[in-house]
């Protein structure tokens, strides 16, 4: 049988259980720390199948367990006020316990890192379905609108994720793919790609009219 470490979330205890170099953690404690009245149904519901299988005990029976990711599922899928707490800790606290008493693996990143990705990974999920359900519940052409998403990891206020409908025939890409776009990605009729030429020229007008203008300025503070 696998090791077996315990850790207390308040009056909970949380077994951990190393499988494969990988933590598991024991299904029925966490059901219990996060609130859910029933285990089996809680784990039916919202895990994958490979995201849980029951580890043998040496005395008979078995024990279900769950992995990292089925653990985040339950977290957010969770409306208990007890859920947030209970991420936070398992982030802070168990995960990096583990690694720096080398119970599984040998940590690829610094455990603060990794303990800021997981929090932001779950604020940043949460985030995501609330703001994709605003945009479109306000979307006045819901049922046909694309919708741009951005994440920003570094707000003052924490992970932050916005969602925005975007027009249909938007182009959302960096100016310096801008032009490879234009030569053999987007889909532009001979009218549109004539006002864009015909813009660029003017643009490329006005700004050599504006350097001319202050040529003999710049000339004359030489003399």
């Amino acid at each position: 049988m696998a090791d077996i470490t315990p850790f207390n979330f308040g009056a909970h205890a949380v077994r951990v259980i190393t499988h494969n170099s990988q933590p598991w953690f024991v299904a029925s404690d966490v059901c219990q720390a996060l609130g859910y009245s029933n285990t089996s149904k809680a784990i039916g519901d919202h895990l994958d199948a490979d995201e849980r299988y029951n580890e043998p005990l040496d005395r008979g029976g078995s024990l279900l367990v769950i992995s990292e990711s089925g653990l985040y599922a339950l977290v957010l899928r969770s409306r208990k006020p007890e859920a947030r707490k209970f991420a936070k800790w398992v982030t802070s606290e168990v995960l990096p316990s583990i690694r720096q008493t080398g119970s599984y693996g040998q940590p690829a990143f610094n455990p603060d890192q990794v303990a800021l990705a997981h929090r932001a990974a779950l604020v940043a999920t949460a985030e995501i379905y609330q703001s994709v359900f605003d945009a479109v519940m306000q979307g006045q052409d819901w049922q046909h609108n694309r919708y741009m998403l951005s994440f920003n990891a570094s707000a003052p206020e924490g992970p932050t994720v916005r969602a925005k409908a975007i027009e249909r025939n938007a182009c959302v890409l960096p100016i310096t793919r801008f032009y490879a776009a234009v030569e053999d990605s987007i889909t532009v009729d001979a009218q549109t790609l004539m006002q864009l030429v015909s813009t660029c020229t003017a643009r490329l007008g006005h700004m050599a009219a504006r350097n001319a203008a202050a040529a003999p300025v710049q000339g004359s503070l030489l003399r």
